[in-house]
């Protein structure tokens, strides 16, 4: 399966939303779901000597910004390995929005509401070997 011995961490406020990608990605085999609510959390989850080989981070969580999470994440900040594998998490897919993914190199976009199907798509884009991100992969028009 596609997680299997890999740990996904999940960022969003919302609880419902947490409860059901852990249930979906737990389907998917991932060893360990670190579910976090906040940002200090996630970098807390992200520090130097943690494993994580996924990140699922919403665009807004509470009141700060998934997306300066990322930025973070690809220059180094947060954690040393800038090259993890991003899936953002949105209500929706605002063009500009969708420019500025790519050029943070991010994996993926999931749009909300989620399904488990494309959930289990966009993961295993994200954790393909040669998964480079691409518009076309983030709009979700290849897999």
């Amino acid at each position: 399966m596609i997680g299997r011995g890999k740990t996904v961490l999940v960022v969003d406020s919302d609880e419902a939303i947490r409860q059901m990608l852990n249930s979906t990605l737990r389907a998917l085999r991932f060893e360990r779901v670190v579910l976090v609510e906040t940002i200090d959390d996630a970098k807390a989850a992200l520090a130097p000597g943690g494993t994580v080989d996924l990140a699922l981070i919403d665009w807004l969580v509470g009141d700060q910004s998934g997306f300066d999470l990322a930025a973070d994440i690809r220059t180094g900040r947060v954690m040393p390995r800038s090259d993890l594998p991003i899936l953002m998490m949105s209500w929706k897919a605002e063009p500009k929005s969708v420019l500025a993914l790519q050029g943070l190199k991010i994996n993926g976009l999931l749009v909300k509401p989620l399904s488990p199907d494309m959930l289990e798509k966009k993961v295993a884009g994200a954790l393909a070997p040669a998964a480079k991100p691409a518009l076309k992969r983030i709009l979700g028009q290849v897999p």
